[in-house]
């Protein structure tokens, strides 16, 4: 099952009390998070998610019923299973939730990701964009690494001498891109929709693969 179907599952299982205020999206930086931080406690995870108390509580219950988070008096951590999942999008997935994407940017705050190995789920780069347009960024630009050099589909096949900018030396060595990579960059006003953007369009990449 993908990862995608788990968190469509959590989704939709019917509770009782408040409906859900979050998104799937946050589902999954949760996940990430407390995959990153091992034990965390439920204010500073609502902190870091920008969600409400409410809001909160409804997450965690939500992995915590599917098993996927065990609730503790020194916080929560992930099970397994969650560690599984995890694994899974980590392996996949790197991001970096704050960057300065130069000419690239169209907002206040960039977030970039690298999904490994998923340059054949590229046409054009319209299903990323618009994956983080739906979930509040301004826009994302995608771009594929070939034989040494960063191309956008459909158009530049050398962006560093088309585009001359030191970005392409910052994404060469905070990735350490190979052959078939995928870079993503999400521009939002706000640091949270650029990060929850730039996930959105990976996700894309990662259902597809």
């Amino acid at each position: 099952m993908s990862i995608l179907s788990i968190i469509q599952i959590i989704s939709s299982t019917k509770q009782l009390g408040p409906s859900r205020t979050f998104t799937e999206i946050q589902l999954i930086r949760a996940i990430l998070i407390l995959g990153e931080r091992k034990v965390l406690g439920r204010t500073l995870l609502s902190r870091l998610l920008k969600i409400g108390s409410g809001a909160i509580r409804t997450l965690l219950n939500d992995l915590e019923i599917h098993n996927i988070i065990i609730i503790e008096k020194t916080g929560c951590r992930l099970t397994e299973i969650g560690q599984s999942i995890y694994s899974d999008i980590s392996e996949k997935i790197l991001l970096i939730d704050q960057i300065d994407a130069g000419k690239l940017s169209i907002a206040n705050y960039d977030a970039a990701v690298i999904v490994k190995k998923s340059s054949q789920h590229i046409y054009l780069g319209i299903e990323q964009r618009d994956a983080a347009i739906r979930i509040g960024a301004k826009g994302a630009t995608t771009l594929i690494y070939e034989d040494g050099k960063f191309v956008i589909p459909k158009g530049s096949t050398d962006c560093a001498k088309d585009f001359p900018s030191n970005i392409w030396n910052i994404f060469e060595s905070t990735f350490s891109p190979l052959n078939g990579d995928v870079i993503i960059v999400s521009s939002a006003d706000e640091k949270e929709d650029a990060i929850n953007g730039v996930l959105a369009s990976a996700l894309t990449l990662i259902e597809n693969n």
